[in-house]
This record gives structure tokens, C-alpha cells and sequence, in this order.
């Protein structure tokens, strides 16, 4: 895939969690995908695994969106830096921890990498600024985030 075409399903990507579309964001991904996020011991897996990651977003915020600032693309990869912003109105899970809603705003930065294999999304490493987004919440002090 050419990075203008990699460059607009990226986009497109981005519209789907946007519109919180999770049967639409499914289409785009290999179906053994792997899915690794900090705030998971485990890797999520496939299909399942990917809708798990979203669907718990979507829970924990119901209005979630999503803003890329920047993005580079060498090959079959992809680096994006995310800004994200919404309501906490539902639990936010952490691994095994559920955390109950704050009904806080958060806005926020990330990054993820990816990588295709043909024109489907194999491969996602996700990197959240939880630290920032649990001051946020109000689940953390400022000095013991970025301590």
C-alpha cells in the first residue's frame, strides 16, 4: 500500500472510533490482529480481543473522539500521535480493575504504531498518557503521575 492510501485508511480508522463504529473499525483489522495497550498484562487478540480494547473505551467514554496530530509511514508501519477527549460516564477498565465513572472530561494525548499485512491492520502497540488522563479523573495527584 502506497502511504496515501495507507495515509487515508488511517483516516478512516479514526472516523470509526470518531463515530464510535466498532463493526465498521472491525473490517479494517487482520483477523489475528494483536492488540497491546500498557494498561492490559495481556495482549488482545484477534477480532474479539480487538472489540474488546474499543468497546471498553467506548463504555468508559461514550463520547470519545479522537484528533490526529501527526502521523509518519515507512513501509507496511504507521506512527500517529493522538489528541482524545471525552466524558468519563462509564468504568473504565485497567487491566482486572474496574474503575467506577468520575463524570470527568478528559482531554488528552497518545500515540499507537501499527503495521499492515496486505491492506488490513495486523499489528497495534497503543501508548495512552494514562498517568495524565488518572490526574485528569482525579484517581491520581499531579506529583505522583510523573513522579
Amino acid at each position: 500500500m502506497n502511504p496515501k492510501d495507507f495515509q487515508k485508511l488511517n483516516e478512516e480508522i479514526i472516523d470509526t472510533w470518531n463515530r464510535h463504529d466498532v463493526k465498521k473499525f472491525l473490517t479494517y483489522l487482520d483477523e489475528n490482529v494483536v492488540w497491546i495497550d500498557p494498561a492490559s498484562p495481556e495482549p488482545f487478540r484477534g477480532k474479539a480481543g480487538a472489540e474488546q480494547f474499543f468497546s471498553g473505551w467506548d463504555t468508559a467514554f461514550p463520547d470519545f473522539k479522537m484528533k490526529v496530530l501527526n502521523t509518519v509511514i515507512s513501509g507496511d508501519d504507521i506512527a500517529v500521535e493522538l489528541e482524545f477527549s471525552g466524558t468519563n460516564t462509564g468504568p473504565l477498565h485497567m487491566g482486572e480493575q474496574e474503575i467506577p465513572p468520575t463524570n470527568r472530561k478528559v482531554t488528552n494525548k497518545g500515540s499507537f504504531f501499527a503495521r499492515l499485512k496486505g491492506e488490513k491492520v495486523s499489528e497495534v502497540h497503543s501508548y495512552p498518557d494514562l498517568a495524565g488522563m488518572m490526574v485528569q479523573l482525579g484517581l491520581q495527584e499531579p506529583h505522583e503521575a510523573h513522579a
